[in-house]
């Protein structure tokens, strides 16, 4: 890739920002990620309550921001010099705000929240503040992974918080009905691979007229795609930069998507639209392969009024010798702004919220996320029974199926070869385009709009 000035960067950022289509993602001591930090003052009351008087702004959608919330009176015990203001954005429209206030200077917001998605996205545009000193008490405690999209040219511009770890949701009153398994081991060895799924999906279809998952024709995500490329340790591009989006392995489970949506196994309905959302209210719709993060939302947003009808299991792999279990699907990040004139307050409230154990052992039991910091997983927290998934210990999988995902980066090229396969997926499906030379088509504009090979 050519390199590009900080404006040019910004403007050619917007416009794929603009084209893609986005989404979002207890009481444990504070242990080893409090007391790892030598340099920082978290665990020393007097210090906290000696820090330099700020006001700090911000920003992050409105799940994200709930969610700090839980953390916010511990805070303010230790640090009552520090303010802070949650202005809640949709992910769509921050990352245009956030592009827009990189550009022009502006010192508001002091805090962003980012999806790992289009982490890299923004660090290209060099309107974060490099953090890598102050990282490194937890560059070993977080999920790998998450470093990647984070770091540029060695330097790492945000703090990881929760990451994505991708399982099979699935109602369990459905799979009833069609004469399935429903309890969540038996349901992990009835379902183990795509072919697994796909023979489950007939079976649903043929007994209860439900569909299996949902994904639109015309305006595709392509969250399963992604979810089962990256657990075949598949990208859209290779550990080279190369792209890989008309490889045989690629159009095969394109090919495989494909069919499902043509042999009505396929809810059609655009993601996090109310005809999408209805389809999982109102029993539509069978499974989510889907993140860790859809623990919170199925409960708070999705499907409130469905308690008791939701289980989890592993998520199918391609094929049972498959490498890797699980794939990854987005999960987010705090940085600072780097023009905001309040840097060492926003440091100390993103290490508050981020490398606290106790403050991120609070986000999985009060909203359902699950936290980056490995040295959490050993927290009765994710032993605990969740009501809404029938008392299912729910977050257990994710501490296993975490361990089971290729170690790969989005790329700041993601938000352009989502939107480009969206694309080719809607040739596909409106006018009958082979999925082959929809994919080749895709990969050959992306190889020319990304200047990769």
């Amino acid at each position: 890739m050519a390199r590009w000035t900080t404006k040019a960067a910004a403007g050619a950022a917007l416009m794929m920002v603009m084209a893609s289509t986005l989404v979002g993602c207890s009481n444990g001591d504070s242990g080893s990620a409090d007391k790892g930090n030598a340099a920082s003052s978290t665990t020393d009351q007097s210090k906290g309550a000696e820090a330099k008087p700020a006001k700090l702004v911000v920003w992050g959608w409105e799940s994200s921001n709930k969610a700090l919330k839980l953390n916010m009176d511990d805070f303010k015990k230790q640090y009552p010099n520090i303010d802070v203001e949650f202005q809640d954005i949709a992910s769509s429209d921050l990352y245009q705000k956030f592009l827009v206030t990189a550009n022009s200077g502006d010192q508001v917001p002091d805090v962003v929240t980012l999806e790992t998605s289009h982490m890299a996205q923004m660090v290209d545009i060099n309107g974060l503040s490099d953090l890598t000193e102050k990282v490194k008490p937890y560059k070993d405690k977080m999920n790998q992974f998450k470093w990647s999209d984070a770091t540029k040219d060695g330097k790492i511009y945000a703090m990881p918080w929760d990451s994505g770890p991708v399982a099979m949701f699935y109602r369990k009153d459905i799979f009833e009905k069609a004469g399935l398994p429903t309890d969540p081991q038996e349901v992990a060895k009835k379902i183990r691979t795509a072919k697994d799924y796909m023979d489950a999906a007939k079976i649903i279809k043929e007994k209860t007229g439900a569909y299996m998952n949902s994904s639109s024709r015309s305006v595709s995500d392509n969250r399963i795609f992604e979810s089962m490329l990256w657990q075949r340790g598949l990208w859209y591009f290779d550990d080279k930069g190369k792209v890989t989006l008309d490889s045989p392995e690629v159009i095969e489970t394109a090919q495989y998507l494909t069919d499902m949506m043509n042999n009505g196994y396929t809810f059609d309905a655009e993601s996090w639209k109310d005809a999408w959302l209805n389809g999982y209210k109102d029993g539509k719709v069978a499974t989510i392969i889907g993140a860790s993060w859809y623990v919170g939302l199925l409960q708070s947003w999705i499907a409130p009024d469905n308690k008791g009808l939701w289980a989890a299991a592993p998520m199918p792999k391609w094929s049972e010798g498959d490498k890797w279990a699980s794939a990854n699907d987005g999960g987010s990040n705090l940085a600072i702004n780097k023009n905001s004139k309040n840097q060492d307050a926003a440091w100390k409230f993103i290490e508050f919220m981020l490398g606290k154990e106790s403050s991120q052992t609070k986000y999985v039991e009060g909203a359902g996320f699950f936290p980056s910091l490995e040295t959490t997983y050993s927290d009765p927290v994710y032993q605990k029974p969740v009501e809404y998934f029938g008392g299912q210990k729910v977050q257990s999988i994710f501490t296993e199926t975490v361990k089971q995902v290729y170690p790969q980066a989005y790329t700041k090229d993601y938000p352009l070869a989502n939107q480009l396969t969206s694309d080719a997926f809607a040739q596909i499906f409106l006018k009958k385009t082979p999925v082959a030379e929809a994919f080749k088509n895709a990969a050959d504009q992306l190889r020319k709009k990304a200047d990769r090979k």
